[in-house]
C-alpha cells in the first residue's frame, strides 16, 4: 500500500542514538529507506564539526543535515548558515563569568546549569537571542531559529513538502521539529511534554524505535494516522461543535443531485486544504473552481493556455503550489484525453515526491468509471471525487473511499445518490438521514458502519459560481438558451447560447426588447434557473425592479450589462 511520506527527519542524541554514534540496526534501516527512494534528514542541536568528529562519515548516511538546532544546513544545495551568528560579545561575557561555552557557526552551547548566567548576560547586552534547552544542554540561538525552520529549508532543497515528512525526536528542542512535519513521532524515551504533543509515541527507545518506525506500517502506508493539527473543518455539527475530517491519507466522495451544492462543498474542501499548505490539483471540467485562484500560491489555467501534461508536475514542485485546470471550454473527448495524460504524469510525480497531496476531480464518474479508467491509484489516498453519478465509479475506487459527503438536491433527483448510499453502508439509513437535511447541510459518513451525521456547511472564503466558464463561453442546449422578444408573441430572431452572447445582444437590442423582458423579470429568471447563479440573478432583478419604477430602458440596459460584466466578463 503506497505511503504518503517521502521523508523521515530525525533528531540525533536520544533519538537515533543513546551513545556517541547510532547502532548498526538503525543505520541499516536508514539505508533501506533511502534505497527505497525515501530521503532521511538528520536534524540535530549539535555543532556540525563536533558531530563529524564523533561520527566519522555521518554525511554518507543522510540526504541532508540540519545542525545547530536549525541554524546550519548541509545537503544537496551545499553548506550554508541559515542565520547570523550570535554576537561574539556574549561568548566573551560568559567566558569572563567562567561559564564553559562552545561556539558553533551560529549558536553558543553550554551546560544547562548555567541558564541563569546566560539569561542575565543576554539581557545586559540587549541581544535578540533565544535560549533553548535540550535535556542537560543549553543552546543560545538567534531569535526565530528552530529545528522546524531549519528542516523547512532542507525540505525545500530536496523539493519535498513538509506535508510529506515525518519528524521524530526525544527532547524539548524537538517540539518545533515535530510541528513542522505532517506527522510528529516521539521515541519511547522522550520527555513527557513531547510525548503529549506527538501524534505517535513509539514502543521502543532511541535507535531501536526509529528502526521499527522505518520498517513499520506507518511508513509503508498500511497504518494511517490522522494528526489533530491537520484537519479540514467541513462545518458544524448540530450541537455547534466543529465537524472536521482528516486533511491527509483519506479519500473523500462528495455527491448529490442537481443544484445540491456538490461543487461548493468540493471547493470548500479544496480551499481549506490549500490554506493548510497542501498542494492540490483540481481537475475542473465545468469551470466551477476558478475562484480558488484568489488564494495565495494557486495557479489557474484554462484552455487558452493549459500547461503540457509533463509541465503540471513541474508546476506543483515549485513552492508546492496548487493548480486548477479549467477545462470547461473543451469538448468532453478532448478533456478526457488531456486528463489522461496529466494523470500519468502526476502518478509518477506522486510516487517520487508526494505531490500533489490531493487531487480534486469534478464530474469524477468520467475519469474514474469502469469503462475509462483514467485514474487508477486511489489506494495512494488524497482524492476528493465530486459526482452526481456515484454508482458509475469503479468498484475498487469505491472500496478505497474513506468517507462520503452527500447533499440533498432541491430538485428531488437524488435516486442515484440514495441508491449508492444504501450500498455504501447498508446497515445505516443514510438515505433516510439525507432526507432530513436542510439547505446548507450535508450528510457525513466516515466509513461504512459508523453513525452518519448532518453537518452545517462552513462558509467559503473564495467565490463560487456554478459552471462559470461553461455558461460564459460554451454553448447551452437549445432549450436553455435565451430568446429575445419584443413581446410574448413577437420574437426578434436573436438567441443567446451563452453569457457572452447574452451580453453582446443585450447591448444592441431595442429598448422595446429591454422593456418587455425586464417587466416580466425574464433576465433574472434565466440567470437563476438556467445559469443557476443566484448572485447574478439578484443583481439583474434589482435592475428590473428599477426599470418597472422608472421606465428608463437606456439606464436599465447599462445596469444589466454592468451586472454581467462584474460577474462574468471582467
Amino acid at each position: 500500500m503506497p505511503s504518503a511520506f517521502q521523508v523521515l527527519a530525525a533528531d540525533y542524541d536520544g533519538t537515533l542514538t543513546n551513545g556517541a554514534t547510532p547502532g548498526a540496526a538503525v543505520l541499516d534501516a536508514i539505508a533501506e529507506a533511502r534505497r527505497d527512494g525515501r530521503r532521511v534528514v538528520l536534524v540535530t542541536g549539535r555543532i556540525l564539526a563536533e558531530l563529524r568528529h564523533a561520527f566519522a562519515g555521518v554525511d554518507d548516511h543522510f540526504d541532508a543535515i540540519v545542525a545547530e538546532n536549525g541554524a546550519v544546513l548541509t545537503g544537496p544545495a551545499g553548506h550554508r548558515r541559515l542565520a547570523a551568528p550570535v554576537a561574539p560579545a556574549l561568548e566573551d561575557a560568559l567566558t569572563r563569568r567562567a561559564v564553559p561555552v562552545r561556539a558553533g557557526e551560529v549558536l553558543l552551547a553550554c551546560d544547562a546549569a548555567h541558564g541563569v548566567a546566560v539569561a542575565e548576560e543576554i539581557h545586559r547586552l540587549g541581544l535578540d537571542c533565544q535560549v533553548m534547552y535540550n535535556r542537560a544542554a543549553l543552546m543560545v540561538l538567534p531569535a526565530g531559529v528552530s529545528k522546524g525552520t531549519g528542516l523547512s529549508e532542507a525540505l525545500a532543497d530536496l523539493a519535498v513538502s513538509p506535508h510529506s515528512a515525518i519528524g521524530v525526536g526525544d527532547a524539548e528542542n524537538d517540539h518545533a521539529l515535530l510541528e513542522a512535519c505532517e506527522l510528529g513521532v516521539a521515541v519511547a524515551n522522550a520527555v513527557p511534554s513531547l510525548k503529549e504533543r506527538a501524534d505517535v509515541v513509539l514502543d521502543e527507545p532511541d535507535g531501536a524505535g526509529v528502526a521499527s518506525l522505518l520498517r513499520g506500517p506507518i511508513l509503508s502506508g498500511q497504518q494511517r494516522v490522522h494528526p489533530r493539527r491537520w484537519q479540514v473543518e467541513l462545518g458544524r455539527h448540530t450541537d455547534k461543535t466543529v465537524a472536521a475530517v482528516p486533511a491527509s491519507q483519506v479519500n473523500v466522495l462528495v455527491t448529490g443531485g442537481s443544484r445540491a451544492g456538490k461543487s461548493y462543498t468540493g471547493g470548500l474542501i479544496a480551499e481549506q486544504l490549500i490554506l493548510l499548505g497542501y498542494s492540490v490539483l483540481v481537475i475542473d471540467v465545468e469551470g466551477d473552481h476558478t475562484g480558488l485562484g484568489d488564494l495565495r500560491d494557486v495557479l489557474v489555467f484554462d484552455a487558452s493556455g493549459l500547461p503540457g501534461p509533463d509541465d503540471v508536475p513541474r508546476l506543483l514542485r515549485h513552492r508546492f503550489v496548487s493548480v486548477v485546470l479549467d477545462l470547461s471550454s473543451m469538448a468532453p473527448a478532448d478533456q478526457d484525453a488531456y486528463v489522461g495524460e496529466v494523470a500519468a504524469a502526476v502518478r509518477a510525480n506522486r510516487a517520487d515526491c508526494g505531490l500533489p497531496h490531493w487531487i480534486v476531480v469534478d464530474e469524477a464518474h468520467r475519469p474514474f468509471s469502469a469503462s475509462v479508467p483514467i485514474f487508477s491509484d486511489t489506494s495512494r489516498k488524497g482524492y476528493c471525487l465530486i459526482t452526481w453519478q456515484p454508482g458509475h465509479l469503479r468498484p475498487e475506487t469505491i472500496d478505497d473511499l474513506d468517507m462520503v459527503v452527500a447533499l440533498a438536491s432541491p430538485d428531488g433527483d437524488d435516486d442515484q445518490v440514495t441508491e449508492f448510499l444504501t450500498r455504501w453502508s447498508p446497515d445505516d439509513d443514510l438515505a433516510g438521514v439525507l432526507t432530513r437535511a436542510e439547505p446548507g447541510q450535508a450528510l457525513l459518513s466516515a466509513d461504512p458502519g459508523r453513525a452518519p451525521v448532518l453537518v452545517d456547511l462552513a462558509e467559503r472564503r473564495t467565490g463560487h459560481v456554478r459552471h462559470w466558464h461553461k455558461y460564459a463561453t460554451a454553448e447551452l442546449p437549445v432549450a436553455k438558451r435565451f430568446y429575445f422578444r419584443r413581446s410574448s408573441d413577437e420574437p426578434t430572431g436573436r438567441v443567446a447560447a451563452n453569457v457572452r452572447e447574452f451580453h453582446r445582444i443585450l447591448g444592441h437590442c431595442g429598448d422595446d426588447v429591454i422593456d418587455h423582458h425586464t417587466r416580466n423579470h425574464d433576465f433574472s429568471r434565466w440567470a437563476l434557473h438556467v445559469l443557476q447563479d443566484a448572485t447574478l440573478a439578484a443583481s439583474l432583478s434589482a435592475s428590473e425592479d428599477t426599470h418597472v419604477a422608472t421606465g428608463d430602458p437606456p439606464a436599465t440596459r447599462r445596469g444589466l450589462l454592468r451586472a454581467i460584466e462584474t460577474r462574468y466578463i471582467a
